[in-house]
């Protein structure tokens, strides 16, 4: 898809509030209802700017039903995930998955499903376990507690570029394998043997570029996949554990990420090419977390 030139202009002409929330990552637009219908245009200076900034941040988002919430993720292309564990899923809706934690007493007959409160603990872009992995990601905040389960995005792009030559040099051409296998027992500690099972065959190994080219920026960036499922290739493996938590520790510098401090209501959409997020910790036993995500897929593999 052809690339807007200049959407911060084309967004100010519409009306749009557009406020840059850390240099390297991170917008935040104000003036938008995500539930209203969005002309070509308007689409095109979302994709535009989510495309260029890794991160969207929309606030105000509190009467934004599932449906109309999904339908503002289908206009910007990929295709809906639809989780294997339905039982996160929202019951109509089973494109949209319920990530946090929900108490015991709340988890009734008749009430919002229980959400995986595992889910994002880790850096990771979205669903890099799969040939056409991840493409845009969607949270939207029902309940967040207070001060506590900020989310974290970083820059592939910009630490791709901050790498010296001789960096560049030595990670060229490298491969990373992506087991979705160990990924989902860190996730789902709950899981049944059975859930296992099921997902080693459905999900096979996969092997992805630890430098993949952004297919609409025409830039190169890492793209790691994640820390609980994620290995470089092709060398010996002591030397590729040091070199990932190397090049890890690397992207994750304060300098190429922004913290999101939610509020409820906030939806924050996100290109996963070159883009890694992490949700942080927070006091389960006392507050609820509830955001509901959206993950759209590729159509094409990392390159």
């Amino acid at each position: 898809m052809e690339q807007l030139s200049d959407w911060r202009t084309a967004g100010a002409a519409r009306g749009l509030e557009i406020e840059d929330l850390a240099p390297q990552v991170g917008t935040s637009i104000e003036g938008l209802d995500l539930a209203d219908e969005h002309d070509d245009e308007l689409v095109a200076i979302i994709r535009a700017a989510c495309v260029e900034r890794t991160l969207l941040l929309f606030r105000g988002q509190e009467e934004l039903s599932p449906a109309a919430y999904l339908a503002f993720a289908r206009r910007f292309g990929g295709r809906p995930d639809l989780h294997s564990l339905r039982h996160y899923c929202l019951p109509e809706h089973h494109e949209i998955f319920v990530v946090g934690n929900v108490h015991e007493k709340e988890a009734n007959a008749g009430s919002p499903p229980a959400g995986s409160p595992r889910v994002g603990l880790n850096w990771h872009t979205d669903h890099y376990h799969l040939p056409e992995p991840g493409l845009f990601t969607y949270l939207h905040a029902i309940q967040v507690p207070p001060e506590q389960g900020d989310t974290r995005y970083a820059n592939g792009i910009a630490a791709y570029d901050a790498l010296s030559a001789e960096m560049q040099a030595e990670i060229e051409g490298l491969k990373v394998l992506h087991s979705r296998a160990r990924l989902f027992k860190n996730l789902f500690p709950e899981a049944t043997e059975e859930e296992m099972a099921a997902e080693r065959c459905k999900i096979p190994d996969v092997m992805h570029p630890l430098v993949r080219m952004h297919p609409e920026l025409k830039r190169r960036g890492l793209y790691f996949g994640g820390e609980w499922g994620s290995a470089i290739d092709g060398i010996e493996s002591d030397r590729a554990q040091e070199l990932y938590d190397t090049l890890l520790q690397h992207m994750v510098q304060d300098r190429f990420c922004y913290r999101h401090r939610w509020q409820p209501g906030d939806v924050l959409m996100s290109d996963n090419r070159c883009s890694l997020h992490r949700a942080s910790e927070w006091d389960e036993a006392s507050h609820v977390r509830r955001l509901h995500r959206i993950i759209m897929l590729d159509d094409r593999a990392p390159y």
